[in-house]
């Protein structure tokens, strides 16, 4: 029934988004005036609510005025108000109902319940139409096939405060986007509540091999979708005899399984690392592959892109959580005016300007004010401005801006970058992440230390190797050599394996953050508690070497 329906789906989608696109396309050459009047109906969103009574806002409030007024917020300063609206307590932070709450997690373990009202799902939906619009009239492949949007597995200790919506990206569109995206999605939503991360990317991949009309491959990160792929090769028999069988071969999966002989043929033939030739022959109408591929993504987004060849590419926009800053548009990454209320500090001046004020070359980080309680709230992405698409401004993605500080050593995302670099130019390994551990690596755990992550053969003699490079590069910065001289760190290590990423992303899902959406960055938030003994587990002498997804 769905197969026959697609069409249809397909004819509905493009038309609905179309519109949206018209809207954004006459947004375009007005940016302050649609960024005003943006501003008025978040502040319409607000009334009757405690946030609203507490800072004194009202309807009309002009731009200046309300700059004037609010100090910038962290999520320190809400995490409060969304206890309360969580416990039940109406119009908290707005003054409309929440839908739901979506997890995420900064830069400690915690999680971060992100409220999710209509009007905040109104803002996103505002953003992903003109986007997905713009994907129909540039690829054309996309007007046929299934598409593939991420869903990622949950956690099991944050599924008692979820809906069995939360991580379907299929969920940020309107009603009649997610029916039309139903009829075009070739994975079940029950995927992301299978016992492990490990069953659940195997289903996925399952049913990803049974869609031979597979257009479109949507995910986050770049290293979710490599590590997703990986599996072909680390598990190439058993998916094989699923879609042959139509019948899983592992205990406790929820759902039913997909059936597809021809895939499972081409999957017996294959022989070797997964290629580019094995992904055209399983998905030959794949005709789009869309990620992250910016700063820390970049090196990951060019492995993917070099596996599916025959795809076109396009880097996703900046989003988080907590909101929307710019969607790809026209070849630009666009700023998402009709989406959220936007002001831009110039990281030179400390200045804040609006979206009209912004001139192409100047470093900024945005503020959001958005329709699900969050107001002028700070992001700590650093963006550079780009050329003006009509008045609308255009943003590219520099890189993160926190620090970590264990002990005084203040060292930056560039810092880090920079010592990864170094090890990269050694060869043999690649470098992923350099992770900050409190409480140290070895057995005693009397210091702090930072390790980075590489990914390749283990070696401990070459790693011994590789630490020492490692320590030099970072002793370079002057607080960390401070703190090392003064035996507040231990010294740098490195930990080689042959499933880096994969190690990575397992170690955010104990962190509490959600597979799919975890991003490597050249420095990672300090790892604590059950991630940091499975990293000291991992970094033991005969411990590495195994391959597999976790």
């Amino acid at each position: 029934m769905k197969q026959h329906l697609r069409p249809l789906a397909h004819q509905a989608a493009r038309a609905v988004c179309a519109f949206g696109a018209r809207r954004f396309d006459a947004a375009l050459g007005d940016v302050e005036g649609t960024q005003r009047a943006t501003l008025a109906r978040q502040l319409e969103r607000y009334m009757g609510s405690a946030q609203a009574r507490a800072l004194g806002l009202r309807p009309g409030l002009s731009a200046e005025a309300f700059r004037g007024r609010l100090a910038e917020q962290s999520w320190g300063d809400v995490e409060e108000l969304v206890r309360r609206q969580r416990a039940g307590e109406a119009q908290v932070l707005t003054g409309e109902a929440c839908a739901r709450y979506q997890p995420t997690s900064g830069s400690s373990s915690k999680v971060k319940w992100v409220p999710y009202t209509p009007g905040f799902l109104a803002d996103l939906d505002a953003a992903v139409t003109p986007w997905v619009a713009d994907l129909y009239r540039t690829v054309p492949g996309l007007r046929t096939g299934q598409h593939y949007w991420s869903l990622s597995w949950i956690p099991t200790e944050l599924r008692a405060d979820t809906p069995d919506n939360i991580n379907d990206d299929t969920q940020l569109l309107s009603w009649e986007k997610r029916a039309a995206a139903a009829l075009m999605a070739p994975v079940p939503r029950w995927v992301a509540y299978a016992r492990s991360s490990e069953d659940s990317l195997f289903a996925t991949l399952a049913f990803l091999l049974a869609a031979r009309d597979l257009s479109l491959v949507s995910v986050w990160s770049p290293t979710f979708a490599l590590n997703l792929f990986e599996g072909l090769e680390l598990h190439r028999h058993e998916l094989a005899d699923t879609l042959v069988r139509g019948r899983w071969q592992r205990p406790g999966m929820p759902g039913a399984a997909p059936c597809c002989p021809d895939a499972a043929g081409i999957l017996r033939r294959a022989r070797g690392p997964v290629s580019p030739e094995l992904m055209r022959a399983l998905w030959p109408q794949l005709a789009l592959v869309s990620a992250w591929d910016t700063s820390s993504s970049a090196r990951w987004a060019d492995r993917l892109r070099a596996l599916a060849p025959h795809a076109h590419f396009q880097g996703k926009g900046l989003w988080a959580t907590e909101g929307v800053v710019t969607i790809p548009y026209r070849g630009q990454h666009v700023l998402a005016s009709r989406s959220h209320f936007y002001e831009f500090v110039d990281l030179q001046t400390e200045r804040t300007h609006f979206a009209w004020e912004l001139r192409e070359g100047q470093e900024v980080r945005p503020l959001l004010t958005t329709g699900g309680g969050l107001l002028r709230y700070a992001l700590r992405d650093r963006l550079r401005v780009g050329p003006a698409l009509g008045t609308t401004p255009t943003l590219s993605f520099v890189g993160r801006m926190d620090d970590t500080d264990m002990v005084g050593e203040k060292l930056s995302p560039d810092a880090a970058e920079r010592a990864l670099r170094m090890l990269d130019s050694v060869g043999e390994c690649a470098p992923v992440s350099l992770i900050p551990v409190p409480g140290g690596l070895d057995e005693t755990r009397e210091r702090p230390c930072y390790v980075a992550l590489c990914e390749g053969k283990s070696n401990p003699d070459r790693d011994s190797a590789r630490g020492q490079q490692l320590e030099r590069s970072l002793r370079e910065f002057f607080h960390y050599e401070l703190a090392r001289d003064l035996g507040q760190l231990a010294e740098a290590r490195v930990v080689t394996t042959p499933n880096a990423r994969a190690l990575y992303q397992e170690l955010g899902v104990l962190r509490g953050m959600v597979q799919g959406n975890i991003k490597v960055e050249p420095l990672s938030a300090c790892m604590e508690g059950a991630a940091a003994e499975h990293l000291r587990q991992v970094a033991r002498p005969g411990a590495r070497g195994v391959e597999s997804w976790t």
